[in-house]
């Protein structure tokens, strides 16, 4: 594995533990927010390792899996789209007042983020 991608998987797990450790803390909107930061800096580790380039200086997670050439479904393309979403939403208070207030409403954020996460790390280590 390239430096280049070490250093991209350690900041990536760094924001992966920090989205769980703010979701078990109640800090809903935080926790979606570092949930984008993991995706986005694993698919860059993607990218510098299976593209063999600098990443796009982007932060839409559907996109940067189309440029990491991973092979992903549809339904997790919407869910990295959706993701990305969130990154932008979690800026504006008015959003965070009504759609970051329990657990309940970012389950389906969290839930998502493990399984892209754990899915791509796997293809990372398999390369």
């Amino acid at each position: 594995m390239k430096a280049e991608t070490t250093d991209w998987l350690n900041q990536a797990k760094e924001h992966y533990e920090d989205a769980m450790y703010l979701y078990e803390g109640s800090r809903y909107s935080m926790a979606v927010y570092c949930c984008h930061q993991a995706l986005e800096k694993l698919l860059k580790a993607c990218i510098v390792e299976f593209a063999g380039k600098v990443p796009s200086k982007i932060h839409n997670l559907d996109a940067l899996a189309t440029e990491a050439g991973l092979d992903i479904s549809q339904e997790w393309k919407e869910d990295l789209a959706e993701i990305t979403r969130h990154f932008w939403r979690v800026r504006y208070p008015d959003f965070q007042a009504h759609t970051y207030t329990t657990k309940e409403k970012i389950d389906p954020t969290i839930v998502k983020t493990k399984e892209l996460y754990i899915w791509i790390l796997n293809k990372l280590n398999q390369s």
